[in-house]
């Protein structure tokens, strides 16, 4: 599964702007609840360094006590795209 998240979270350059940061919040609590349901050897393969660097971002850009009120922001079409995303299922 390598390669799921699109890499502009490893681009030096990349802007997250506020309208980017609900689904990112969404993308860092879903890979939350991905972390606690794989094996730990798949996740350290598969998944840790794209949570490292969502980890980062949020990290720096966000307060957790304001998350409930991004997510509240966030569509169903943001969390399905986030969701088809991480299973892989973005063509379809």
């Amino acid at each position: 599964m390598h390669g799921v998240i699109p890499d502009v979270f490893r681009l030096p350059h990349a802007i997250a702007t506020a309208r980017h940061l609900p689904r990112i919040a969404y993308l860092f609590q879903a890979l939350e609840q991905l972390r606690a349901a794989v094996d730990a050897a798949v996740w350290r393969a598969d998944w840790a360094g794209h949570h490292a660097r969502v980890s980062d971002l949020v990290g720096r850009h966000t307060d957790p006590s304001r998350w409930s009120g991004l997510l509240a922001t966030l569509g169903e079409r943001e969390r399905d795209l986030v969701d088809r995303m991480l299973a892989r299922r973005l063509d379809s």
